[in-house]
């Protein structure tokens, strides 16, 4: 009878620490979850076969946000962990030690950015040195031994913004195109864009175009350029911008000036700039599957080290969107949201 009495004794004892150790358990395994999220670590639900690094701009970007979702999909795909870093500020150091530290830590492949051809080139060419693929995304590297470039025909979403600046003037009266001094890639971005804008506008003598450049550091910048527009420029009918982040803010700035009736030409495809679209407030964007482009990325990736080999190029198309066909869109993001 003692001998039953004490076994269940020990069992009430035990039980409790049981259960106490597999809730901490539980809970240690989730915060680590939690942990490898907040560090921008994409991890498959099984053992990975591969570990990457992708190196970004700026993860507040949503340029950058719809990448991780197709990268997210690619891991889950392909079995493949990803590592997401970016520089604590804009300056070249801080963007070159970025990625050294990637190459540094011998991982099986990298996806980077390029803010200087010559400069991240040199970094591309040490990493492919150690036997670390490379991949470019968004700005190239063309010189260097990267393995593949995945972007956007930037000159092509240049000539569609174009025509729609036509469509949303008429072809007449004055326009501006909003440029960041961002020295880290985004120049190149811009430039081919322009060049497509003017080339899709040299048939149309009666509108002018003029290019207006803020300073990228300063977050007010932009802010004070509309307003600077709108009080020196009465003429103005239109605003380009060039990158969902500027779409989103000069939609929102001439909202708040009450100043809702310029033409407003912008890039991205958020659910923001969708309803501004829908609202009227922004005429129309062009807008590229940039989910896609991180997908791509990964794929090459792996291509690379299973096969050897893969394309040396990916592009995503562009796509127009305005007041007639947002709703196709508005109905998908809506679907996404859900999910």
């Amino acid at each position: 009878m003692r001998k039953k009495n004490y076994i269940v004794l020990v069992s009430l004892i035990i039980l409790p620490i049981l259960i106490i150790t597999l809730i901490i358990y539980y809970n240690i395994n989730s915060a680590l979850h939690s942990l490898d999220k907040s560090a921008g670590i994409v991890v498959p639900k099984t053992n990975p076969n591969y570990h990457f690094a992708m190196i970004c701009k700026n993860m507040d970007d949503p340029f950058w946000l719809s990448i991780k979702k197709g990268v997210e999909r690619a891991s889950e795909e392909f079995n493949v962990a990803v590592e997401f870093n970016w520089p604590g500020g804009t300056g070249s150091y801080e963007q070159s030690k970025c990625l050294d530290m990637a190459i540094v830590s011998d991982v099986d492949g990298i996806v980077t950015y390029v803010w200087d051809e010559a400069e991240t080139g040199q970094l591309i060419d040490k990493g492919v040195d150690k036997d670390i693929p490379v991949v470019t995304i968004r700005t190239d590297a063309k010189n260097s031994k990267r393995a593949a470039f995945v972007g956007v025909n930037t000159y092509s979403a240049g000539t569609e913004m174009g025509r729609m600046l036509i469509a949303a003037t008429g072809g007449r009266g004055n326009a501006v195109v909003l440029v960041s001094n961002d020295k880290a890639g985004g120049t190149v971005v811009q430039t081919l864009m322009i060049s497509g804008i003017t080339d899709a506008l040299k048939d149309t003598p009666g509108l002018k175009l003029e290019t207006v450049e803020y300073n990228y550091d300063n977050f007010l910048s932009l802010e004070d350029t509309i307003q600077d527009l709108i009080l020196n420029k009465p003429g103005l009918s239109a605003i380009i911008t060039t990158n969902e982040k500027d779409t989103t803010l000069v939609a929102q700035r001439l909202i708040d000036l009450n100043k809702v009736n310029y033409g407003i030409i912008g890039y991205g495809s958020t659910p923001e700039i969708l309803r501004y679209i829908d609202n009227g407030v922004i005429f129309g964007t062009v807008s590229a599957d940039h989910e896609q482009m991180g997908y791509d990325a990964i794929k090459a990736l792996v291509d690379l080290n299973e096969e050897g080999r893969t394309s040396a190029y990916f592009t995503v198309d562009s796509q127009l969107i305005t007041k007639n066909n947002v709703w196709r869109y508005l109905e998908s993001s809506g679907r996404a949201d859900d999910e």
